[in-house]
């Protein structure tokens, strides 16, 4: 039993060696260590170039294969040293952003009680667009959340989400940080107004086409509330890619859901009442076709399209929702499964390369004793 407390205590140490565990500076060191793995790769990727002009001057064939073997893991060396690095130099800037907020606050744990109310207000806001997108008139609602009083909350939670914005964009180094990074917070923070409060306009409030509109931007800031939660989750686990298959399968659903409505519900005034045109009549109903399109391959009970251009569009859709969809499972394996299958891909290609070096010196062997 005495053996046993100090390997639980050296893994518990080792466990907590982590890159946001270190202190800034060692971080920056890290970033000379980069440099110099950096300059060596260059300088073997020259010396091996000037190898393999050498042995095709000679005419050796076989070099041919040991150059693909060796630059593609030479290429993946330098894509990760490059990832790694980008990797390190968000944690800096992360790292100088949270530690100046938090004098800001007075304390560590207030900017956590102040984070902690961030999510908690993106959650809330995404109950309250659900809601507001999925109740009837405001007869049917409760007093408190009628539309002009969900507008009003929302509207109160974005002052909250922009001031958290602008300290991060006053508390970073490189402003273009926050901007690259937290984007959506900025346009998450800007509150878009209903029907009702725009009826207050006069003759804006009438326009049925900007009221279209209007519903599918507030629809659209679903999308972007999602995505800011997601981009809280990045601190957790690496899901780089996973945000990357999201991005693009909302633009696809979005360029989607117009090219929809242009082919399919122009000419809605023309369809008899009931007909499967009338299913993409507002932005919101055809963004909802374009979602299962994209995701699920699409349902022919929803809407069929009847011209030429929907019909091609509706195939261009499917390929592509099968594609993202397929990274974005693969995306989650890869995150389960964690990083066993980038060692033995590693593991693979060094094995292939020595393999080669080896039948090399084999032959200059046999030539040697012919």
């Amino acid at each position: 039993m005495t053996s046993e407390k100090p390997l639980k205590a050296t893994l518990s140490e080792l466990d907590s060696y982590k890159l946001t565990s270190l202190d800034v500076d060692t971080r920056r060191s890290f970033l000379n260590w980069i440099a110099d793995k950096t300059r060596k790769l260059q300088t073997e990727a020259i010396d091996f170039s000037s190898e393999v002009q050498s042995q095709l001057d000679a005419g050796d064939p076989t070099v041919l294969e040991r150059v693909r073997i060796k630059s593609t893991r030479i290429r993946e060396e330098m894509q990760r040293l490059e990832d790694l690095e980008q990797k390190i130099t968000d944690s800096i800037e992360r790292s100088v952003i949270r530690e100046r907020m938090a004098k800001f606050f007075g304390s560590t744990k207030r900017l956590v009680v102040f984070e902690t109310l961030i999510i908690a207000l993106i959650i809330f806001v995404l109950a309250l667009l659900v809601y507001d997108f999925t109740a009837g008139a405001d007869e049917s609602r409760p007093t408190w959340l009628s539309k002009d009083n969900i507008f009003w909350i929302d509207a109160s939670c974005c002052l909250i989400f922009m001031f958290e914005f602008f300290l991060r964009m006053k508390c970073a180094d490189d402003r273009g940080f926050v901007w690259r990074k937290h984007w959506v917070d900025f346009v998450t923070s800007i509150p878009i107004p209903g029907e009702a409060q725009l009826s207050r306009f006069g003759r804006f409030g009438r326009l049925g086409r900007f009221l279209r509109i209007l519903r599918f931007l507030r629809f659209l800031r679903f999308f972007f509330l999602f995505w800011r939660g997601m981009d809280k989750l990045q601190d957790v686990m690496d899901i780089k890619m996973m945000k990357k298959t999201i991005k693009w399968s909302v633009i696809l659903t979005v360029i989607g859901a117009i090219a929809v409505y242009h082919f399919e519900g122009v000419d809605i005034s023309k369809h008899q009442a009931g007909d499967s045109a009338e299913q993409v009549s507002s932005y919101p109903l055809a963004l909802w076709w374009s979602f299962t399109t994209v995701l699920t391959g699409g349902f022919g009970d929803i809407h069929n399209p009847a011209t030429i251009g929907g019909q091609l569009l509706t195939g261009l859709l499917v390929v592509m929702g099968m594609v993202v969809v397929g990274v974005f499972t693969a995306t989650l394996t890869s995150i389960f499964v964690g990083e066993q299958s980038e060692e033995l891909e590693k593991l693979s290609t060094e094995l292939s390369e020595q393999i080669a070096q080896l039948a090399e010196k084999v032959d200059s062997m046999i030539d040697e004793q012919g």
